[in-house]
């Protein structure tokens, strides 16, 4: 009887456990907004197209819930689909006003522990022309307070322009070009930081640069991943608590 109790014990505890959610823990709902027109110009005729894709955040974070939904909706919106709708009917209106305009976002969860989750923001646009402008990028965000985390991370963030300059170049064009000069537009200088914040990446931090910042088109969006380790000397204490 007493080794029947014990067992009926462990297995209500290992139920409980189950059950017992982590505040902090984000799951998501994907909303996705298709659509398309058909367009007629000089041009000739054809449809242009929206698409996008958001995880939605669902947590009992509140702060951590806000903050994510501030960042992908304007100051203004709450409501996510009169926002995204209306992006839509802007961009059928302004810039999808030729055959073949595409518009294509994504806001995806990319990944999380008990310390931040990760959304990666890419897409793209294209209006006509040689090529699409895209876009990628990471946001990290505290779940010690809630709050968007990047530069803020690092005590002096020029201090990192050497170290970064020296990463991309090891991790990203040494890897794909031999002759860098063809590829950078200041080959022989540090960069400067990206405009685009970094973001946490398992046990990296991500820094990316946008089209053109540093490179022609053709050099896409380079960017290098620096282990957090390497960068504990340059952290702050905001950089500290949500790494380690």
């Amino acid at each position: 009887m007493k080794k029947l109790f014990i067992l009926i014990t462990l297995l209500l505890m290992i139920v409980v456990g189950c059950n017992r959610t982590n505040p902090n823990e984000v799951e998501v709902e994907t909303y996705t907004l298709s659509d398309s027109i058909y367009v007629e110009s000089e041009f000739g005729d054809d449809y242009s197209y929206y698409t996008m894709n958001v995880d939605l955040p669902i947590t009992k974070n509140n702060k951590l819930h806000d903050n994510i939904m501030h960042w992908m909706l304007s100051d203004e919106t709450k409501d996510y689909k009169t926002f995204f709708q209306e992006e839509k009917d802007r961009f059928f209106a302004v810039e999808g006003e030729e055959p073949h305009s595409q518009f294509e976002g994504n806001y995806t969860l990319s990944e999380q522990n008990d310390l931040y989750v990760t959304y990666i923001a890419e897409g793209y646009t294209y209006t006509g022309g040689a090529h699409p402008s895209p876009w990628y990028y990471g946001v990290s965000f505290s779940k010690i307070d809630g709050s968007m985390v990047g530069y803020d991370m690092f005590e002096n963030p020029e201090q990192l322009v050497d170290i970064v300059s020296e990463n991309i170049r090891k991790q990203y064009f040494s890897k794909y070009n031999t002759e860098e000069e063809e590829y950078l537009f200041e080959p022989d200088e540090p960069f400067q930081l990206p405009t685009n914040q970094p973001w946490i990446e398992t046990d990296s931090v991500v820094f990316c640069y946008a089209p053109f910042e540093i490179a022609p088109y053709a050099a896409g969006m380079p960017l290098c991943k620096i282990s957090k380790t390497d960068l504990l000397p340059y952290l702050s204490e905001i950089g500290k608590a949500v790494l380690f």
